[in-house]
C-alpha cells in the first residue's frame, strides 16, 4: 500500500517511525509539511495537492484543527483514498458527512487515534453496540489534565508549575486552553456519544467546565475527605433525549478512577446486556496515538469495515436529574444558592458552598452568574455511580 502522511509533528514522526522500523511494506510516498524548511528529503511537499499524483491508497492525516483539514479529508475521500486521522476537532464536526463520503466512495474513514490515544476506545464503542444498547459513556478523556491534577498533590506544586512541567514534556500545548478548559475532553466526548448512540451530537450542545480554577489547597482539602478531583466527560441516551457534559467530578480515593494516575485516560461504557466495560490506558503521547493510527492502518489493509453507521437527530434534555454539587471560591458569594445550600466551609480564606442535589439547568444558571460578578471560582460534581 501507499501512504502518505500529512503533518510531520510528534504524532506524525511517531507513525513514520514505527511504520519504518516494522511495516517497511507499506510505502511512504509522500509526507505534507507546513513549510519549505521542513522539507528533509524528496518525499516531503508543501503541496498537498501533490499526493495524488503517486496513486496514494490512504492519507494518514495528524494535523491540528478544522481548517484547512477538512477540505484535504473531503477531497481525499471523494478521490476513494482512505484517510485514517488523529484530529478530533475535525472528526467532532464533521463525522457524519465523512462517513457518508467513505461509503460513496468505497473507501475508508478512520479516528480510533482521536479518542483515548492508544487505547482501542473506537472499537470496543463498535463491538459493543453490535449486540448492546449503550447507556451511557463516561470517563477521564484528557491525559494532560489528568497529569496536572495528579502532580499538583503528589509534588505539592501549583497549577501554574505543574502546567509548564506538562508543556515540557509535550503533555499540553503552548497554549493549552483545549486541555485545561475541557474543550478536548467535549470533541472526544462528542465523537463516542456519536458513534455509542448513532446520534448527531453538536459540540455547541455540551455543557463544559474546566479546571484552570483549581487551587492547590482545594485538592489537599477533599483528598483530606477521601476524594479526588478528575475532569471527566459524561454522556447518557434514553427514549431520544440525550445530555452530555464534561465538568471536574469529585471521586472516592478508593474508585477506579482514582486509580488513574498520570496521562493515563480511563473511559466507561454501560451497555444492556454487557453491563460495564472499562478502557485504561496512555491517552495522550506520541507512541500511543501513533500505534492508534497504525493499528487503523491494519485494519484497512486487512479488508475490515466496521460496517455502517447512520445518525440521527436527538432531543437535547438536561433534565431534572438531581446532582450534588461543590463550590469553591475566594470570595463569599453564597447569596446566589439561595436555599440549595446544604453548608459552608472556610478554609485558608477559600470558601466551598457545598449544595443541596441540585439540577443542571440550577448548576448552568449559578455559573453564569458568578462568571458575570467576575468571580473567579471553581467547582466539582460528586460522582455517586
Amino acid at each position: 500500500m501507499k501512504i502518505a502522511i500529512l503533518g510531520y509533528g510528534t504524532v506524525g514522526k511517531g507513525v513514520v517511525k514505527i511504520l519504518e522500523e516494522r511495516f517497511p511494506h507499506f510505502e511512504i510516498v509522500k509526507i505534507v509539511v507546513h513549510s519549505e524548511k521542513d522539507c528533509l528529503d524528496e518525499r516531503f511537499t508543501t503541496n498537498f495537492y501533490e499526493i495524488f499524483d503517486y496513486d496514494v491508497d490512504v492519507l494518514m492525516e495528524m494535523i491540528i484543527g478544522d481548517s484547512p483539514t477538512y477540505e484535504y479529508i473531503r477531497y481525499a475521500l471523494s478521490q476513494c483514498i482512505h484517510v485514517i486521522t488523529s484530529n478530533k476537532t475535525t472528526v467532532a464536526c464533521h463525522l457524519e458527512e465523512y462517513m457518508k463520503l467513505a461509503k460513496e466512495n468505497h473507501c475508508q474513514f478512520r479516528y480510533e487515534a482521536s479518542v483515548a490515544g492508544g487505547i482501542p476506545w473506537i472499537q470496543g464503542l463498535i463491538k459493543a453496540k453490535r449486540i448492546d444498547k449503550i447507556e451511557r459513556i463516561e470517563g477521564i478523556l484528557n491525559g494532560t489534565t489528568n497529569y496536572i491534577l495528579d502532580h499538583m498533590l503528589k509534588e505539592d506544586r501549583d497549577y501554574t508549575e505543574i502546567l509548564k512541567d506538562a508543556q515540557r514534556l509535550g503533555y499540553a500545548e503552548s497554549n493549552p486552553s483545549a486541555d485545561v478548559d475541557g474543550i478536548d475532553a467535549l470533541r472526544k466526548i462528542c465523537i463516542s456519544s456519536s458513534l455509542g448512540y448513532n446520534i448527531r451530537v453538536n459540540t455547541d450542545e455540551v455543557d463544559c467546565f474546566g479546571i484552570s480554577t483549581v487551587k492547590l489547597n482545594d485538592l489537599k482539602k477533599f483528598k483530606n475527605e477521601g476524594l479526588l478531583i478528575k475532569l471527566m466527560g459524561y454522556s447518557h441516551f434514553e427514549n431520544n433525549k440525550f445530555y452530555a457534559c464534561v465538568e471536574p467530578v469529585l471521586v472516592s480515593s478508593i474508585s477506579k478512577y482514582a486509580a488513574v494516575d498520570e496521562n493515563n485516560n480511563a473511559v466507561s461504557l454501560y451497555g444492556n446486556t454487557i453491563g460495564e466495560l472499562m478502557f485504561i490506558g496512555q491517552g495522550a503521547g506520541q507512541a500511543p496515538t501513533a500505534n492508534a493510527m497504525i493499528q487503523d492502518l491494519l485494519d484497512i489493509n486487512d479488508r475490515r469495515y466496521d460496517g455502517e453507521c447512520i445518525l440521527v437527530d436527538s432531543v437535547i434534555d438536561r433534565g431534572d436529574t438531581l446532582n450534588n454539587y461543590v463550590f469553591c471560591m475566594n470570595e463569599d458569594q453564597s447569596m446566589i444558592f439561595e436555599e440549595k445550600i446544604d453548608f459552608v466551609e472556610k478554609v485558608d480564606e477559600r470558601y466551598y458552598i457545598t449544595l443541596k442535589p441540585s439540577t443542571v439547568e440550577e448548576k448552568n444558571k449559578w455559573i453564569k452568574e458568578l462568571r458575570n460578578a467576575n468571580c473567579e471560582f471553581f467547582y466539582a460534581r460528586r460522582r455517586v455511580l
